[in-house]
């Protein structure tokens, strides 16, 4: 299986193709059951644009976005997409970090 086609799976499986054209969630759906590679060019050209997604950033406890501009591809994305719920945004894996950090802190701090 493909990358291309895991993140399609997965902006499926979360719905974030609902919201647009019939056209586009139906090649989508027929990424997702016979392969992205099977794809012809037009229809990889009409996906292209949702297999990249910037990473959201984090804010810090002070109020500070890191103005993350980390673009999301493969893998990434497809982990991403997973997590998004979890975290309540599209997160990079350092962004990721860098959130736990945080919550690791503040529990610190709330236990002492």
């Amino acid at each position: 299986m493909s990358d291309e086609q895991k993140v399609v799976e997965k902006l499926i499986e979360y719905g974030s193709l609902d919201n647009e054209d019939q056209k586009v969630l139906g090649i989508a759906r027929l990424a997702a059951d016979q392969g992205y590679d099977k794809l012809s060019s037009l229809q990889q050209k009409v996906l292209k644009p949702f297999l990249s997604k910037g990473c959201d950033g984090v804010e810090n406890p002070g109020g500070h976005h890191n103005d993350c501009s980390v673009v999301l591809e493969g893998l990434p994305l497809a982990e991403a997409l997973d997590q998004q719920s979890y975290y309540g945004a599209l997160l990079c894996r350092d962004c990721v970090d860098e959130t736990e950090q945080y919550a690791r802190e503040w529990a610190k701090i709330q236990a002492e």
